[in-house]
Parts: structure tokens; sequence; C-alpha cells
């Protein structure tokens, strides 16, 4: 392959002996503004600037600016550097004449650009020194530092694509002059790039929170090692101004699980100075290898409250990320998640361990005491577990190359494997099409919407499935437009509307039964407005999807006076809290052959990501207690602007993140949904042997049965029943693990006796 070359000639009066100066290179077009201090490197100065051949190359990127009048702020804020830069699917190479020596080459890799299809994924060498790179659809930035080693040669700073790569920006230093050129040039950059611009930054007040409390007082030996251990529930968040109290010092760790689980634990690290090489280590405990226990760390970040909150932030705890080593400044912080799977057959009994604790100076043990329980526990058939969903198979039937095609294929499969892990057995589809043609067809992919539900069955999800349908593209053929958010600007479409509606839903039905499908709950409108216009429209709709012979689903409140028109039409009614309450539920879903499911909201991502323990509560007893059929929140994953920016774009991102090479980073809500679950699941265990036991031939199993149930229902008595379950009014967090023990309890005696 013939390798195009990127030459920058730039002529230094120096000897070799002295150092080069700093050399910074803003990568764009013609017309892009440049960072201060650095030189543009455009695709039209090869003249200027020494270039060889620009032929392979593409400026990309996007400038964002707040316009007045704006009612959102851009997806990203862009600066000189960012706004613009270089992309390419060939090699290339970027050639810098300096002195021989030790060199740091800073590299600005990523565009803001929406590359919502392509996943970047290239290597950036230079002699003595390389880095791969991947980025997902562009809105992202990766900083890469590298050391090289210059002789007589030019430095060679050489990138090789796998699929593609994007580079704004470069910076060359000498390697003595680093610590000058990072707190100079380079964090100015990254702290724009990665937070706001400095005039979006002082519009956003931050919230500290409550004035942290004294620490106890510290042993001779915790002030001589630098730091203390402590541990408090993991449903409880930790903060950066959290402080222990002297019962959470130098814990010990207990847990239990059944066969077949996930349990986490946590500790934190508060440091009393500045520490350097924090590392954790588990090792095995009794049958549980250290290769089924995951250490990972939680992160801070800026949040906003709320997630539509804007100029106003707070440090929380967000994602639970991989680490290898950790520094940390005096007072601050750092909580290590741990979670432990026990697999199928692990033999029952007490076993202990540990987390080994090491710094640059110290090693600590945080002793860990696990109780395998035996037994597995059971499903109950008639809850489901769902979730909302944006499915990388719809990116990868768009991308352009094998490697980004492989990457979205293969994020798809690491996210359903998680998922069903953490519980989830179903997600929220979609099938599109537009409108009919003159010859009433439609053009739905059927083989894609194959490959997802083949996906499914691989992890085990099961239906119905809520399915999205293209109602817009029939609204806007036969209106003329769009009905916008909610139905925001929606007007009563003409009869043959209708008519369309019912063919295409039994177009897409017969292609279902066809395939042998699971049941799809035809989804026409997301969260319609409430106004009469809306409600008339939402009739319309309903019943002609009705008419198709097929069963609806409406994201509406179904205690709300001005849904109930829709009443005769909905099948499954999805509302944000556990309403109508319990008794109401169960008779109307008894007498009118509906369903009612929750999509809990408020503890995903509409929110700062900390009401840890209303997500537990809500997944686990809160939902046994409402009645509800199922649960499925919005959503796994979704980023507005900058995966890694809470601040940037018009609203908070969602949920769960992404590491560069697509694995998946859990924040502790999405743990706690996979515990919620556990309860669900230790409860309709016990329910279940309760119910063989009742029926038992001797008199011993039964009163075994009765007295199970009586610490079933006092559980039941003592749930703080609520339409939402978020921060108030809960238990306290150590209560869900006393709560689950007494159910464990009766579970391990009624497998005793029968």
């Amino acid at each position: 392959m013939n390798r195009l070359a990127i030459v920058i000639a730039v002529l230094l009066l120096l000897s070799p002996q002295t150092p080069a100066e700093v050399l910074r290179f803003d990568l764009g077009v013609d017309t892009s503004a440049v960072w201060d201090g650095f030189t543009a490197v455009t695709l039209s100065n090869s003249g200027k600037n020494g270039w060889t051949s620009v032929d392979s190359l593409t400026a990309t990127g996007r400038r964002y600016e707040a316009r007045e009048g704006d009612r959102r702020p851009p997806a990203i804020w862009t600066n000189p550097i960012t706004e613009d830069g270089h992309l390419s699917v060939l090699p290339n190479t970027f050639l810098v004449d300096v002195p021989p020596g030790r060199y740091q080459v800073f590299a600005l890799c990523g565009t803001s650009g929406r590359e919502r299809d392509r996943f970047f994924d290239f290597t950036i060498s230079v002699p003595g020194d390389s880095a791969r790179v991947q980025i997902e659809g562009g809105l992202d930035f990766r900083s890469v530092r590298l050391n090289a080693n210059v002789g007589d040669s030019p430095l060679r700073v050489d990138i090789a694509p796998r699929s593609a790569w994007c580079i704004s920006a470069l910076v060359i230093s000498s390697l003595d002059e680093t610590p000058r050129v990072e707190r100079e040039i380079i964090k100015p950059i990254e702290d724009w790039t990665y937070r706001l611009p400095p005039q979006e930054s002082a519009k956003w007040e931050f919230e500290a929170g409550p004035v942290p409390p004294p620490l106890p007082e510290l042993s001779a030996e915790q002030m001589k090692r630098g730091f203390v251990l402590h541990a408090r529930p993991w449903e409880e968040p930790v903060y950066p101004h959290t402080r222990p109290s002297s019962e959470d010092l130098d814990p010990k760790l207990r847990l239990f699980a059944s066969q077949d689980e996930y349990e986490p634990v946590t500790f934190t690290l508060h440091a009393l100075r500045e520490l350097d090489g924090i590392r954790v280590q588990v090792g095995d405990i009794g049958p549980v290898s250290s290769a089924d226990i995951d250490v990972r760390r939680v992160a801070y970040v800026r949040a906003r409250p709320n997630y539509q909150v804007r100029n106003r932030y707070r440090i929380v705890p967000d994602f639970i990320e991989r680490f290898e080593t950790i520094h940390l400044e005096p007072h601050e912080n750092v909580r290590f998640w741990v979670t432990l799977y026990v697999r199928k057959g692990t033999p029952a009994g007490i076993y202990n361990g540990s987390a080994v604790v090491t710094t640059s100076r110290d090693t600590v043990q945080v002793p860990i005491r696990l109780r395998v329980l035996p037994f597995q526990l059971r499903e109950n058939p008639d809850r489901l577990y769902s979730i909302y969903y944006r499915h990388p198979y719809d990116r990868m039937r768009q991308a352009a190359d094998p490697v980004s095609r492989e990457y979205f294929r293969r994020k798809a499969e690491r996210e359903h494997i998680d998922m069903a892990a953490h519980g989830i057995r179903n997600t929220v589809l979609s099938v599109w099409s537009p409108a009919a043609d003159e010859q009433g067809r439609f053009a739905f992919d059927w083989d894609h919407l194959q490959a997802k539900l083949d996906l499914w069955k691989q992890v085990g999800f099961r239906g119905p499935i809520v399915m999205g349908i293209p109602t817009e593209n029939v609204y806007r053929k036969h209106v003329g437009k769009g009905y916008g958010s909610h139905l925001s600007d929606i007007e009563v479409p003409p009869e043959p509307f209708a008519a369309e509606m019912t063919d295409m839903v039994r177009v897409i039905e017969a292609e279902r039964k066809d395939r042998g499908w699971p049941e799809f709950l035809y989804y026409p409108v997301d969260e319609p407005g409430r106004d009469s216009t809306a409600i008339a429209f939402m009739t319309a709709v309903l019943k002609s999807v009705k008419a198709a012979g097929v069963r609806t689903y409406l994201t509406a409140s179904p205690v709300s006076d001005a849904f109930q028109p829709l009443r005769p039409y909905v099948d499954v009614w999805s509302t944000q809290p556990f309403l109508p309450a319990r008794e109401q539920a169960l008779a109307e879903m008894e007498a009118q052959d509906i369903e009612y499911w929750c999509y809990p909201n408020h503890v995903n991502g509409e929110n700062d990501h900390t009401p840890v323990a209303g997500a537990r509560m809500t997944f686990g007893f809160g939902f046994w207690q409402s009645g509800f059929r199922a649960l499925n929140p919005w959503i796994y994953s979704w980023s507005v602007g900058s995966p890694r920016n809470n601040l940037d774009g018009f609203m908070s991102d969602f949920f769960n993140g992404h590491e560069p090479d697509g694995a998946v980073i859990p924040v502790a809500m999405w743990e706690a949904y996979r515990e919620g679950w556990d309860d669900a699941r230790y409860i309709y265990t016990l329910e279940s042997l309760i119910q063989t036991a009742s029926n038992h031939a001797i008199p011993e199993v039964r009163q075994a049965a009765a007295n199970a149930q009586e610490e079933l229902d006092g559980i039941w008595d003592a749930i703080p029943v609520q339409p939402k379950y978020k921060y108030d009014n809960l238990w306290a967090p150590s209560e869900y693990t006393v709560y689950r023990w007494l159910i464990a309890r009766e579970i391990l005696q009624l497998q005793n006796l029968l």
C-alpha cells in the first residue's frame, strides 16, 4: 500500500543541542478559527506548510455556538481546535523537523461532527511509542500522549487506521518541557473540550451540598499510613465530601448469595494526604474464583440535579469503571465496587477472603466473608422486566466499513448479555418504513428485525414485544408535515389516514405470524399530549390499529381524566408511577382485560443517578406490591452530546456508559435494578415453596409454610408504599439486606423440609 505523507517542514534556527520550541498544529479548514499560538494546517496550504499530498484527507467537524433566541444549547460546545479536524480512511504520516532528542507528542483525536454510523479505530505511532484510539460516532474526543525518541531523521507521527482516523490538533514538545506544556497549553484545551467553554461554565452554579462533618478521632497507625478505609451499604451514595463515622471505619465486609447470583459489596478509601499508586485486588473467596470477582471504582462526575436542569450542577458518584491505579489528593474519596458471581453448583458454606489495598507506601487487607446458599432463585413468569433500547444494529446497517459494522454487532451482543445478567428479559423495539407508495406497498426491512430477534433468542428474551410503528410517516403523507413532539403540532388528518394505518398494521402482523415472532404490542405514538385535538387523533389512531386485530400499547396516565376517552382502545397502559394503586389495578386488569406496565424514568436518567435505593425498591419490593405486570424504563443508554459531559446538550446523558471498545460501563442505579430483580426472585422462590408446602401431607411442613407466609406478610406490611420510590420515605439501606435474609432463611427452612 502506498503511504501518503503529510509533511510539515519546520525550519528552526537552532543547533541540534538546543531544545526545539513547542510546536502546535491546529488541523482544520481555511475558514476555521485557530487556537491562540497554534499554526493552522488546512487542506489548501500545502505550499505554505509543506504538504506533499492531501488527496486522501477530508476536513471533518462542525462549529457549535450560541445563537440569540436558541431554545436549546448545541449538542456540544466547540473551540477553534475541536470545531474541525482531518479525517481519512487511509494511512498517513505527519513529519516534523526537530533536533534529535526525546519528545512528548500530544494528539487530540475526535470530531464535532455527528458520525453516528462510524467507529473510528486507529493507531498513532511515534518512534518508541504507540497508542490505539477508538471513538464511536463523533461528538467525542480522546487525548493521546506519546513519548518519542528522535534521531537525525524528522519526527514521524504515523497513523494506521483499522477503519478511519480523525485528529484535530498536535502538540510536540521536548520531554523536559512536559510539565509546563501540560499546564499552560494542553490543560486549557482539555478543560474546554471535556467540560464547557469558559463563558458557558461561568453560567453554571455549583451546588456543594452539606458541609462534611469532621473526621472521627483516628489512630496513630491510620495517620501514619495516610488513609482510612470505611464502608456503608452500597445503596447509599458516597460523595467526594462524605466523611466516615467511627462506626464506618476499618470495615469487615459480609454478604450472602445464592447459586447463579451476582452480589455487590463496596468500601471506600479516604485519603489523609496525597496518595499515588492505589490498587485493589481480590483473590479467590473459597470456591468463588477471582475470575468471577469484578473490582471497579466509582467515578465522580458533574451532573445536573435533574436531566433538563440548566446552569446548576453537582459532583456525584456515577460510572462504575475499571481502573489500574488511582491518584488522590488529600481528603478525597474513592469508592471501590466489588461484584461477586456465584456460579451454579457452588458448594454451600461460609468462605473468607479479603480485598488487598495497596498504595505506594502501604498495604491493608479488608476482610470479606461470603455465605453461599444451597439453592437457585426462580423467576416469576407472570412478571416482565423490559427496557427501552437504541439498538446498535440500526447503526450497523448504515456503517460504511466492516470494522464499524463488527463494532456495532459486538456492542449489541455485549449489551444484550449485560441486560440478561441484570434480569432484563425484553426490550422495546420498532419497525420503520415510509408511508405506502401508490400501489399501497410498504418497505419494511424484515430481515433486519429478524436479526434483532435472533439476538433476543440467544440471550433468552421473551415477548410480548412493544413495537413502535412509523405513524408519523403515514401522517406526514396525508397532512404534509410532521405532528411534533408529543403531538404538539397535531391536526386532525383526513379519513384515508386511518385506513392506511390499519393496512400497515395488517402487513406487520402478517409478517410477524409468518416468521413465528412473539406477539407485538403496537405502539403508535409516544406520550401523546392531553389537549382535545391530540385526544381525538389518538382515538382515531388506536381505533385504526385495533381494527387489524391486535393489542395496543399507550404511554399515558390511566388515572388522568384527559385520557379516559382512549380507554376502550388501549390494551396495555404504560405509566411512569405505580398508579392506579394495587387493588384498583388488579380489579381493572381482571374486569377490563387490560394490563398495567410502569416505565419508572425517575430511577433512570431523569435525575443525577443517585436515587440508588429507590431504584432497588422500584425493581423489587415495590414492583411486587404494585400488582403491575411489567417494568420498562427509558433507557438503557443514550448520549445527547459528548458521552463524558453531562452539562452539554439540552439534557443529561442517560444511564449506562461505554468504554472506547464498546464494553458497558454501568452506573450504580443499573446495579440496583439487578438487586431489585434479585429481591423479587427471592420473594417468588419463597412464594413457590410456600404453595408447595401448604399442600403437603406432613403437618410439620404445612406449619412451616404458614410460618413462612407470616414472615412474608410482615415484610409486605413493612413496605412504605408509594407511586414513585426515589429518595424519600424508603427503608434504610441496611433493611434491604435484613428483609432479604429473612426471606432466604425461610427458603432454607422449607427447602430442607421438602
